[in-house]
């Protein structure tokens, strides 16, 4: 891992009137203002991108026991640093992630009382978060931190009203509400930028808050389930406030690693550790043959697939160490559920996840993150988000780690970068997938704009008879959206049966490159992912149209050979074509209602 940090420090004293600096990022194609309003003592940034204005003046500030850091402030002194980082995960939408950004560090004061405000501007958005040093208990009460839209100028949102009941997911789309689940997309149609509201590095220190909306305003909001306010300790930092910015299209945000850069490095110990495999798993949950183990490795070991998942009750219905021993034969993990409930506690999660490894299982599905970890009660708003649930999924990751046990957490809230400290993090639900009944396909075509942002989203692909989409749309879902361990819902035989048997025996999982080729939240996206030199590329639509697929991302001297599988005459009729391009070519493919298309380019010699 290679680790560089360029500092610029420069610290002096500040009066205590009317103050404000303006930093850009690293190309320089957004700044953002810092301002303190001297009449009310109150800090506020706004940003520009392209010399647009994308954020007017918005509020900061936190509440805490430690002082109300709202109103009554001055700015004490100013540290300016550049973050100049690279580093590499086994996970995600590239390989190699790259960190680039100028950051202030303000430190405030309201009488005896300080706080310390981190702001960084990158190329791709901005972030802010709030420190307090010192050491002993604090309490937070809450934050005066929003986002204020421009006041001019048509506005589009796409995301989920809040609460969404996690588990049982609202479909993501177009939405109208005042309070609206983290995180937020809006399409800023006069200014032709696409704004993406979020929050990174969420762990048991903290919450995962929701927006609730003051005109075109969208304040930071504690979960409803919260019981009082959020108790830690000193030092403490809270998550990061992100902003992703993308001019004329959605390509900055789809393509982003903002989250990732803003969480905590690898811990030690998951540096490279040959445990962490990514990968695809056949599932026996939906698919049913939940009773034969055996059957399901076999057909694991023949796709090349590295995992086979064992639902709910796994346990009672076979010998699991003799089918882990079979599977590790067959070069095959197994990775079994776990009910949360009964991992309320450190203790308990450690008794069940060393039992797990004891028994030759290579990680677990942990479900319903909807209890009360004290009294059992299942909640259905939003206790998901809540710091209780946020410690659970700490303890359960690093408990997991020491056992050498990849996770998938399910009924849970979003990821927000934190596989970057835990790679073994591979994939979260958090999304209406493919186990939602009445699902809508204008949902599925959200996703690639707003919950896989966030992360790797588990939706299960593929289940020909459930899915709303043709065959080549299906496929076409499992290179769009990104997991750690791609899932896939469909039954052995009828997936040896498929007519792109062979594409999915081929596809990855985890990318070296990512790149946006078209589409709009609702209705279309098409992306191509690389691994090594092979590229795939999955397009997928609502309305019948006719996809322009550039290859200019192609390598300029290489010829490939394009295996194409796209709709036929009907929803299950699917067509393979193959032809020779290159990096000049342009492909025309039709596509049906509901439609797709999946390609493989590999270099020809």
């Amino acid at each position: 891992m290679l680790l560089l940090w360029g500092i610029w420090l420069f610290i002096f004293s500040l009066p205590a009137a009317e103050w404000q600096e303006t930093v850009a990022s690293p190309n320089g194609s957004i700044q953002a203002t810092l301002h303190l309003e001297e009449s009310s003592g109150a800090l506020f940034y706004r940003v520009r991108s392209r010399g647009a204005v994308v954020l007017e003046n918005s509020p900061l500030g936190i509440t805490t026991s430690e002082g109300d850091f709202t109103a009554g402030l001055s700015v004490s002194s100013v540290t300016r640093r550049e973050i100049n980082e690279t580093y590499t995960l086994p996970v995600g939408k590239r390989s190699t992630y790259v960190n680039r950004a100028n950051e202030r560090e303000l430190l405030v004061r309201k009488e005896a009382r300080s706080l310390r405000l981190r702001f960084r501007v990158y190329d791709e958005g901005v972030a802010f978060a709030y420190v307090l040093e010192g050491t002993g208990p604090v309490k937070i009460h809450g934050e005066a931190s929003g986002f204020r839209l421009p006041s001019l100028g048509g506005i589009k949102y796409w995301g989920q009203s809040h609460p969404n009941n996690y588990g049982y997911e609202t479909m993501l789309g177009q939405v109208d509400s005042e309070r609206v689940s983290m995180p937020l997309l809006a399409e800023l149609e006069d200014v032709r930028h696409f704004v993406f509201l979020a929050q990174a590095a969420s762990y048991g220190t903290y919450i995962v808050p929701h927006f609730q909306r003051e005109g075109r305003m969208w304040r930071v909001r504690f979960p409803l389930d919260q019981e009082g306010p959020v108790e830690t300790s000193l030092p403490f930092q809270s998550p990061w406030r992100v902003v992703i910015i993308s001019p004329q299209t959605p390509a900055v945000l789809v393509e982003s690693t903002l989250l990732e850069n803003l969480n905590p490095p690898t811990e030690p110990a998951l540096r490279n550790a040959e445990w962490i495999r990514p990968g695809r798993a056949s599932w026996d949950f939906l698919a049913g043959d939940r009773d034969k183990p055996q059957v399901w490795i076999d057909f694991a070991a023949e796709m090349g697939w590295e995992y086979h998942l064992v639902d709910a009750g796994f346990e009672r219905r076979f010998d699991v160490a003799a089918a882990t021993q079979y599977a590790r034969q067959k070069n095959v993990r197994l990775i079994g559920w776990a009910y949360t409930p009964n991992l309320n506690t450190p203790e308990k999660a450690e008794e069940i996840l060393s039992r797990y490894a004891q028994m030759g299982l290579s990680g677990a599905k942990v479900d319903f993150f909807d209890h009360h970890p004290i009294t059992g009660e299942k909640r259905t708003r939003d206790f998901e988000d809540t710091q209780a649930s946020l410690k659970i999924r700490d303890y359960l990751m690093e408990i997991a780690a020491r056992h050498h046990l990849v996770l998938e957490f399910h009924g849970c809230t979003l990821p927000s970068g934190e596989r970057r400290r835990y790679p073994h993090f591979m994939t979260a639900e958090g999304v209406a997938g493919m186990e939602k009944r009445n699902p809508r396909i204008e949902n599925e075509l959200t996703i690639p704009f707003v919950r896989n942002v966030m992360g790797p989203v588990s939706f299960t692909v593929i289940k020909f008879d459930r899915s709303l989409g043709s065959y080549a749309y299906q496929m076409a879902q499992a290179v769009v959206y990104e997991a750690g361990i791609q899932i896939y819902a469909e039954r052995h035989d009828r997936l040896r049966a498929f007519a792109g048997v062979d594409f999915l025996k081929q596809l990855p999982s985890t990318w070296d490159e990512t790149r946006f080729l078209e589409g709009y939240p609702e209705t279309h996206i098409g992306l191509a992912r690389r691994k090594g030199q092979t590229w795939y590329v999955g397009g997928m639509t609502v309305q019948p149209r006719m996809a322009q697929v550039s290859l200019s991302f192609l390598d300029k001297p290489l010829n490939y050979r394009a295996e194409i599988y796209r709709d036929g005459t009907s929803r299950t009729n699917l067509i393979l074509e193959t032809q020779t391009v290159n990096s000049a070519s342009r492909l025309e493919i039709p596509m049906q209602q509901n439609g797709g298309f999946a390609i493989r380019l590999v270099p020809t010699p």
